[in-house]
């Protein structure tokens, strides 16, 4: 753990990550004149960590007593789009301020749901197998235009997949609490009606919150309700789509396949039965990565930096509360 020069406001930003030497380093370049701490996830907690004013993680880092060790925290600044678990962290007090990474994460989470879509529509784990055992075994290759998109969810990431989609040919459909006309979608439909829009994708493509309304909004009678052509693909909440349901469907090939990004228990168990699913793509939640992940987020927490400091709340981006 690093630290920059001392801050004339008493104020001190710790960042838990993996990358935090490289989140401090560039903050405190741009803002000499704070504070900034790093600390790697799991790490001890140091004297001069214990005095921060304001934190930087994802929820994953809010483990081992970490809040518990922060007394003087007023402002979590999350470094993912969604505040599930930390936001409801029983360890965080109600009276600390809270933002989101909002909005950053529309390129790494689309491409990868378009990474999954080639390779589910064309069974690329199929032919891997087939390369590693040395058998030429030529495959039907599907394409993506001409087919039908349904996006549970109408945020940033959703339409950034829709317009790439649409780009490719697709026939793009989203479910959404407040239907509406929205941008790169030929048609948004009430979630009263996704059993409906699931009937006709050919892939549904998970990109909602995961709030007490959209739990459980993928069950059974939506799975049931898809083409046995279909793939379903989330890249959200694992609490979005009932899992037994999933594996249901998979072992029954009533679903040509599926992709799974995320889960109820993180890092996955071996022993879990969704590793040994059929025509099932697991990754660990991995989709909103990439290469540029710090060149991303950096800017909006140097912005929410300088608003907090100067008093100006009203500035602050992406406040959950």
């Amino acid at each position: 753990m690093q630290a920059a020069s001392g801050s004339p406001d008493d104020f001190r930003l710790l960042i838990v990550n993996a990358d935090g030497e490289h989140y401090a380093r560039e903050l405190a370049r741009r803002l000499p004149d704070l504070a900034f701490d790093w600390l790697s996830p799991g790490q001890p907690i140091t004297d001069s960590a214990r005095q921060a004013t304001a934190l930087a993680c994802f929820a994953s880092a809010l483990n081992n007593g970490l809040l518990r060790a922060l007394p003087r925290l007023q402002w979590l600044q999350a470094l993912s789009s969604g505040v599930d678990g930390i936001a409801d962290h029983p360890d965080l007090s109600a009276d600390v301020a809270l933002t989101s990474a909002h909005g950053i994460h529309g390129p790494a989470v689309s491409e990868m749901a378009l990474t999954m879509m080639f390779a589910l529509g064309r069974d690329l784990p199929a032919i891997l197998a087939d390369q590693r055992a040395r058998r030429w075994q030529r495959r039907r290759q599907p394409l993506l235009h001409g087919k039908t998109l349904a996006v549970l969810g109408t945020g940033m990431i959703a339409r950034e997949l829709a317009t790439k989609c649409q780009a490719l040919g697709m026939r793009t459909l989203a479910v959404s609490s407040s239907p509406r006309p929205v941008a790169g979608f030929d048609q948004v439909h009430a979630r009263g009606m996704l059993r409906n829009v699931a009937a006709q994708a050919d892939f549904l493509v998970l990109l909602a919150p995961l709030t007490q309304s959209t739990r459980g909004l993928v069950d059974a009678a939506v799975l049931a309700a898809m083409k046995p052509s279909a793939y379903l693909i989330n890249l959200a909440r694992a609490g979005l789509c009932d899992t037994t349901a999933l594996l249901d469907a998979l072992h029954g090939d009533k679903l040509a396949g599926a992709a799974l990004d995320v889960f109820e228990r993180e890092p996955l168990p071996e022993d879990d039965p969704l590793w040994s699913a059929p025509r099932l793509i697991v990754t660990p939640h991995i989709g909103g990565e990439s290469d540029r992940y710090a060149d991303q987020v950096l800017p909006l927490v140097a912005h929410n930096v300088l608003a907090w400091t100067s008093g100006d709340r009203a500035s602050l981006r992406n406040r959950v509360r």
